[in-house]
């Protein structure tokens, strides 16, 4: 089965990727996400992932040492339970979880919200992941599902 991460930013043009994010709602199969993850990564020559869950976000790189997923390193894991803060983050709803954090993201734009985050993740926000979001375009990597039944 072909990886299909939730969130990608693009550059403006949508040409390039600038940071895929991959949601877990549920908190399992985090090693086969992060494995996932880091080989979409590679292979698409992403420079900036995101692992999420409604307990932690979990920040890689490319460090242009390769081109394998072994090119990707963690800069850092975040407790995000009280940063995404919505109902969805229960993990009974994953395309409400994957909203959540598109919401989340496309946010960190604004100066209020990278005051209002821990100051570990606000660092880590501020370098890898505003530049990106301010230069490109937040979407939904795949289609969700309709909200109307």
């Amino acid at each position: 089965m072909a990886f299909e991460h939730s969130i990608v930013v693009t550059d403006a043009e949508g040409s390039q990727i600038a940071l895929i994010v991959e949601t877990v709602a549920d908190g399992r199969g985090l090693a086969t996400s992060e494995r996932q993850l880091k080989e979409f990564m590679a292979g698409m020559g992403a420079p900036v992932g995101l692992l999420v869950t409604p307990e932690l976000l979990r920040l890689y790189r490319d460090e242009y040492l390769s081109e394998s997923a072994d090119s990707i390193a963690e800069v850092g894991e975040f407790d995000v339970r009280g940063v995404l803060k919505s109902e969805a983050n229960t993990g009974a709803d994953p395309a409400a979880f994957e909203r959540t954090v598109q919401s989340w993201l496309e946010g960190l734009s604004s100066e209020s919200s990278l005051r209002d985050l821990p100051l570990g993740l606000r660092r880590a926000a501020q370098m890898f992941l505003v530049p990106a979001i301010l230069q490109g375009t937040v979407r939904a990597g795949q289609p969700r599902a309709s909200l109307s039944v």
